[in-house]
């Protein structure tokens, strides 16, 4: 039965090709066992290797035939090419990819290597090998266990150069790592960032330190040089008998910016901060711009402890025990980590920034004294300009006009400065909201004119503008009706000061104003004709005549925001510091609640600290 259906098999296989040259032998089946023979007939693969089964030579390879092939359809020999090609195409490609990420490995690896073979000559004994100069350091503990710290030599003076404290933060993101990596081993672990109240366990602070002697004892607890006197020690009360203060927040008010502006945002923060982390607060004025901060402000709030040692003040980690913030580490104290932990991620918008307003207000309220004469001038001129608008139940608005090197985020006004019609047209829609369409019974008038209202309100309504450009002032575009904030100090303008002091070279511009706004280099160029910007190596050092202009610039910008923010609304760019300090000043409710601070510069919220 078994050949009989070998024998259809063949015969049914000769129909099917007749142009088949192949030679097959029924001997050749006769000689296989069944269970070949069996294989043979269900698997046409067994039936093409009966060359190596039997004695028979190989079949020769068919001709094509002519006659269609009836049946299942045959794979394409052009799709099958294709698929190969596709398949060792994308082999070669992820061995190519496999080879690069290797040697890319493999370089990182030598470069991790390197590094810690330059740290482990930072390895303290006995606080023998500690580097020169202010940075990051590995040490090995008492139980022998590899931790980094902060050194910090004792010839240095505080605050450190900025260039310090940026180095000192960079390396404290490579410590952690460089020992995890080595505790943990070297297979393909993942960098990552540390939350930003999550403890490093690699890291000793730098009081554990010398307990430890991992680091030199620190030399004496004098009182830094440039810190600004607290209201305790301004009234020259007493320290004696008061202890080292148990953590602390300093805030070093050196930057190159010339704007007033961040630095006020960066401290009132900071002081924020330091309040919600139990930390007390210290200023540092060394080499600031604007000269002492004692020119502008009142003595901040007593801190009723000692600062700790220069050496033990680090910009770096967060969670050590005495922190510096200043410009160059703004990025790591308010960076990604900060806005993760602080902002609401349940909001949107600017609500999502409560959290982080508060920080800053907390910081206003403490800390925005403005010196006795300032402050004095500023309630009688607001009480000049708002006390007839309060009392008649008109509307107050302010305008905030930033120009000079601020330009607005509004892609279409990028490279200029936003119309002064923006500020006029929301100025007009913020009246006839609050005003014209007011409901009667919510207007409360003590004035004359109480049958009136309309005409009450619209002759006590007035517009308060500030601005960094003096010719703002005299624009076509704000009408009459405008008034200054400030006129206590002004920024004049060329023509004014020529005409005030007199050309004595009609050939050459001997005199600068402030056509068209604050300028940094303008700033950093008073007092001094023949130097630019950047040709002043300490920005701290400066004669004394230019010193006193600087500090009439910068009093005149509290005074013109501290009237601006006392107005029943605001109008101004969101780009500009000012504009976001004015909604600090105004406070949350009033700002974002009741919506008196509006923003012409596109559809841009408001923002704390931008860097």
């Amino acid at each position: 039965m078994l050949n009989q259906a070998t024998k259809s098999f063949r015969k049914m296989h000769a129909r099917r090709n007749p142009n088949n040259l192949t030679v097959g032998s029924t001997a050749s089946y006769s000689q296989l066992s069944p269970s070949i023979t069996s294989a043979t007939l269900l698997s046409p693969n067994v039936a093409s290797r009966r060359g190596l089964l039997s004695p028979d030579p190989p079949p020769s390879p068919s001709l094509p035939s002519l006659i269609p092939r009836h049946g299942k359809r045959q794979p394409s020999t052009s799709h099958t090419r294709l698929v190969k090609r596709l398949l060792i195409g994308g082999c070669g490609v992820a061995i190519i990819v496999w080879l690069i990420l290797r040697h890319m490995y493999d370089h990182h690896q030598q470069q991790s290597t390197e590094y810690q073979q330059d740290a482990g000559e930072w390895e303290i004994v006995g606080g023998n090998l500690l580097p020169e100069e202010p940075s990051a350091v590995i040490v090995q503990d008492t139980k022998g266990k590899s931790r980094w710290t902060v050194s910090i030599p004792a010839k240095y003076e505080f605050p450190l150069k900025p260039q310090h404290y940026r180095d000192i933060c960079a390396q404290s993101m490579e410590m952690p790592t460089t020992l995890r990596e080595e505790a943990q081993g070297k297979s393909g672990i993942a960098r990552r960032m540390l939350g930003y109240y999550q403890k490093d366990r690699y890291y000793i602070g730098i009081g554990d330190a010398e307990a430890q002697g991992l680091l030199p004892q620190s030399k004496g607890t004098e009182r830094p040089k440039g810190f600004v006197d607290d209201s305790a020690i301004a009234s020259k009360e007493s320290t004696d008998g008061q202890q080292v203060c148990d953590k602390t927040l300093t805030y070093v008010m050196e930057t190159n910016d010339a704007g007033f502006g961040n630095t006020l945002m960066r401290l009132w923060m900071s002081y924020g901060l330091a309040i919600a982390e139990n930390r007390t607060f210290f200023i540092d004025d060394t080499r600031w711009p604007y000269g002492k901060y004692s020119t502008f402000f009142l003595p901040p709030p007593a801190a009723g402890c000692l600062p700790p040692p220069p050496s033990h003040m680090t910009p770096c980690p967060h969670n050590a025990r005495h922190l510096v913030v200043s410009g160059a580490t703004v990025t790591s104290t308010f960076g990604h980590a900060f806005t993760e932990e602080w902002e609401d991620p349940t909001k949107q918008y600017v609500q999502r920034q409560h959290r982080i307003f508060a920080l800053i207000r907390a910081g206003y309220d403490a800390l925005f004294k403005l010196r006795a004469d300032d402050s004095t001038y500023v309630l009688d001129r607001a009480h000049t300009l708002y006390g007839p608008v309060a009392k008649d139940g008109g509307l107050s608005i302010g305008l905030h006009v930033r120009r000079g090197d601020k330009h607005p985020y509004e892609f279409q006004f990028r490279d200029d400065y936003i119309p002064l019609d923006r500020y006029m047209d929301t100025a007009r829609d913020l009246y006839i909201q609050r005003i014209e369409h007011a409901s009667p019974k919510s207007k409360s008038l003590t004035s004359r004119n109480a049958d009136h209202p309309l005409l009450a309100r619209h002759t006590s309504s007035k517009l308060v503008l500030a601005s960094d450009d003096p010719t703002v002032y005299e624009a076509g575009e704000l009408g009459p009706n405008s008034l200054r904030a400030q006129d206590r100090i002004i920024l004049a303008t060329k023509a004014a000061l020529e005409a005030a002091q007199g050309k004595k070279n009609p050939w050459i511009d001997e005199i600068t104003g402030w056509e068209g706004g604050f300028y940094r280099d303008v700033f950093f160029s008073l007092g001094q004709p023949t130097v630019n910007a950047g040709d002043i190596k300490d920005p701290a050092v400066v004669p004394e005549a230019a010193l006193n202009l600087r500090e009439l610039v910068g009093r005149a910008y509290l005074m013109d925001l501290a009237v601006v923010g006392k107005a029943d609304t605001v109008v101004c760019t969101v780009s500009s510091v000012g504009c976001r300090i004015l909604a600090v000043m105004m406070g949350w409710e009033s700002a974002f609640v009741k919506n008196n601070w509006v923003n012409v510069d596109g559809d841009f919220d408001w923002r704390g600290i931008v860097w």
